[in-house]
């Protein structure tokens, strides 16, 4: 789904993850030309989300891609598990900035929620359309009309939604299992 963008031939994010968490390794793309696929830190001074009405005035020249196959949220302290209708992978829209002494540092960008998701949550990611991931990835800066017609909420029929099991509330616990939706409360 993604052929313009190179992995290393041997890396520990090519293996699946199930409960990816703010402050943890995401992988994505950065605006920097080079199209190359790397592990980020969730999280940009201590915040995971950019709000999409910000980003689209501010036209960051720092943009990137994270990956993804699904999305957390929850309604009444149970976990919702939000993934494209078909299973697809997809791309959330993120602004990104140098690391210190690692790895470079991302926030994912919100907007308000398709009617799908709005139940749960007053926000969700910008799920970015594959005709869209070029030029968000562009190193051109973007004015302000391009920007918020992309930075915004995802067709909710292309989406599906289920709960999943309470597992997923653990940072730590990253297994299959946390997408079952079996009642476990464990």
């Amino acid at each position: 789904m993604f052929p313009r963008f190179t992995f290393e031939e041997f890396s520990e994010y090519r293996l699946p993850r199930f409960n990816v968490a703010p402050a943890q390794a995401v992988i994505g793309v950065r605006n920097d030309g080079r199209d190359r696929v790397e592990a980020m830190h969730w999280g940009i001074d201590r915040r995971i989300n950019a709000r999409a009405e910000t980003v689209a005035v501010r036209r960051t020249p720092r943009r990137c891609v994270v990956f993804a196959d699904g999305f957390f949220e929850w309604k009444a302290r149970r976990p919702i598990y939000f993934t494209m209708r078909d299973a697809s992978p997809f791309a959330f829209a993120g602004v990104w900035q140098p690391g210190r002494d690692g790895p470079a540092s991302c926030a994912i960008v919100t907007c308000p929620p398709n009617e799908l998701v709005a139940p749960v949550h007053d926000r969700m990611p910008v799920v970015l359309p594959g005709s869209a991931i070029e030029l968000w990835l562009s190193q051109e800066e973007l004015g302000a009309e391009p920007m918020r017609a992309m930075l915004r909420a995802y067709d909710a029929g292309a989406m599906s939604a289920r709960p999943v099991s309470m597992r997923v509330n653990n940072a730590r616990y990253d297994a299959a299992d946390v997408l079952s939706n079996g009642g476990a409360t464990s």
